[in-house]
C-alpha cells in the first residue's frame, strides 16, 4: 500500500503589531466618523424642531382664526411694555442681588440655559408663564388653566405633538393616566429645552420676545427684526417662536449671532 503523507499547516494567530496596526486604523477611522455622524444627529435634530415650530405656529394661529385670541389664561397681563406676551424664558426675574431667578419646568439637573440674566427692570417683574399654558389649551387637555375646557370649550385639538416619556425628553410630557393629566405638558425640542413662544397680545401687528427685543442681543443681528420706536427688537408678525439650540444656552450681553445664541434655533426665520 503506497503510503499518502498529508502535509498539515500550521496556523498562528496575529503578532502583537499586526493588533496594533488594526487597532490604529479602527481608531482613526472612528476619529474621522463621529464627528460626521454627531453633525449629522445636530443637523436632524434641528430639523426636527424647526417642523415643530411651524406645526405650533400654524396651531396658534388657527386657535386665533377661531376664538380671536391667542391662546393665554384669561386676562393674561403683558409682560412686556410693547404689550406682549412671551411664554418659558427660563429665567423670569432679576433679584435685588442681580442674581437671575430660576422658574418654570427646566431641568434643574440641567446645565443652566441662561449665561447672563436678562434685565428685566424695564419690563417690570414678571415671571414668564410655562409654554404649558398654550400648550394645553392647543392641545384640548383639562388641564390648569385650561380647566374645563374654558379656554377652548370647542375642544379642538389644534395641535398632536410627539408624546414624551418625561418632562426631560422631547415632546409633550402629559403622563395621562385613566383620563388625568399628570405630567407637565411642556412642549420640548429635541435637545429638552421648552419652546419659547411669543404672541402679539396687543394685536398690533408686530410681535416682541422679552429675549430678542433687546439691542444688546439683536442690534445689528441680521435675524429679520426690526427696530421699533422703542428701540426694541420686534417681528412682523403674531407669532414667535425659538429655543436656545444644542448647546442649551442664551446670552443676553452678547449679540444674536455670537457665542452661546449662535446656534439657537429660530423659528422665523
Amino acid at each position: 500500500m503506497k503510503e499518502i503523507k498529508l502535509n498539515q499547516r500550521r496556523y498562528k494567530g496575529f503578532t502583537l503589531v499586526e493588533m496594533l496596526v488594526v487597532i490604529t486604523i479602527i481608531a482613526i477611522l472612528v476619529t474621522i466618523t463621529v464627528p460626521f455622524v454627531f453633525r449629522a444627529m445636530v443637523k436632524s435634530k434641528v430639523a426636527t424642531a424647526r417642523t415643530d415650530m411651524i406645526n405650533l405656529k400654524g396651531a396658534i394661529q388657527s386657535y386665533h382664526n377661531d376664538y380671536s385670541r391667542f391662546p393665554t389664561a384669561r386676562g393674561a397681563p403683558s409682560n412686556l411694555y410693547g404689550g406682549d406676551l412671551t411664554f418659558h424664558l427660563p429665567f423670569g426675574r432679576i433679584h435685588a442681588d442681580g442674581g437671575a431667578q430660576h422658574v418654570g419646568n427646566w431641568p434643574p439637573s440641567s446645565p443652566v440655559p441662561m449665561v447672563t440674566p436678562i434685565n428685566f427692570a424695564a419690563y417690570g417683574d414678571h415671571v414668564t408663564p410655562g409654554n404649558h399654558v398654550v400648550i394645553a389649551i392647543l392641545m384640548a387637555a383639562d388641564f390648569e388653566e385650561n380647566q374645563n375646557h374654558r379656554r377652548n370649550p370647542k375642544k379642538t385639538a389644534y395641535l398632536s405633538p410627539k408624546t414624551a416619556d418625561d418632562e426631560f425628553s422631547p415632546g409633550v410630557y402629559t403622563g395621562l393616566i385613566m383620563g388625568k393629566y399628570t405630567g407637565d405638558l411642556v412642549f420640548r425640542d429635541p435637545f429638552g429645552n421648552p419652546y419659547v413662544i411669543s404672541v402679539d397680545l396687543n394685536e398690533d401687528g408686530y410681535v416682541a420676545d422679552m429675549f430678542y427685543l433687546q439691542e444688546s442681543v439683536s442690534n445689528g443681528a441680521s435675524i429679520g427684526l426690526e427696530s421699533n420706536v422703542n428701540g426694541e427688537y420686534v417681528l412682523r408678525g403674531s407669532v414667535m417662536i425659538w429655543s436656545p439650540g444644542p448647546d442649551r444656552q442664551m446670552n443676553a450681553a452678547t449679540g444674536a449671532l455670537d457665542k452661546e445664541n449662535i446656534d439657537n434655533i429660530l423659528g422665523w426665520r
